[in-house]
């Protein structure tokens, strides 16, 4: 039968091990962010829907809010832009604030096609998934962040010059 005293120096020696473990980097299960090509996980396209606005801490004074959030992966600020997903089948769902991370506040680089509706493309995107909802009614959602805007994606639709009726002659 295994003594007190030897678990003590099992359960030390476990700890001694786990930290010299510690100063390597280690896998961060809590942060971590799987990266995605904005194409492949929007693949209906996406829209801004809003202006992009500083990530605040919360204050409980409405007059006067906290100070701007910084990312603790990254050490940038975090901005909230409010974007609709098209591929989204559930109408409760398809509009979310996407998290973009920039010490500058980031301007969009194409232009509106109607107002307050641009589609939008952006770099670096990461997703991080997470439990939302309540009760019973629980489900898997995904942060969505990117590190800024993408430059606007070339247009896919026929030329003024090309395109038409063909002559059947």
């Amino acid at each position: 039968m295994v003594g007190i005293d030897e678990k003590i120096a099992d359960t030390r020696r476990l700890a001694a091990m786990t930290n010299l473990n510690n100063d390597r980097e280690q896998f961060d299960r809590k942060n971590y962010r799987i990266p995605v090509a904005f194409d492949d996980y929007f693949r209906a396209g996406l829209y801004q829907i809003g202006p992009v606005v500083p990530d605040t801490e919360y204050s409980g004074d409405p007059n006067r809010p906290g100070p701007q959030k910084r990312d603790p992966v990254t050490g940038l600020l975090v901005w909230k832009l409010p974007v609709m997903d098209r591929a989204e089948s559930n109408t409760r769902r398809a509009s979310y604030d996407v998290l973009l991370l920039s010490d500058t506040e980031p301007v969009p680089t194409t232009q509106e096609i109607a107002p307050g509706y641009r589609p939008i493309a952006l770099e670096d995107v990461t997703i991080q998934p997470r439990i939302a909802g309540q009760g019973e009614y629980k489900f898997i959602q995904n942060t969505v962040r990117a590190n800024g805007f993408a430059a606007p994606p070339a247009t896919g639709g026929r030329s003024a010059s090309s395109g038409g009726v063909k002559n059947a002659g």
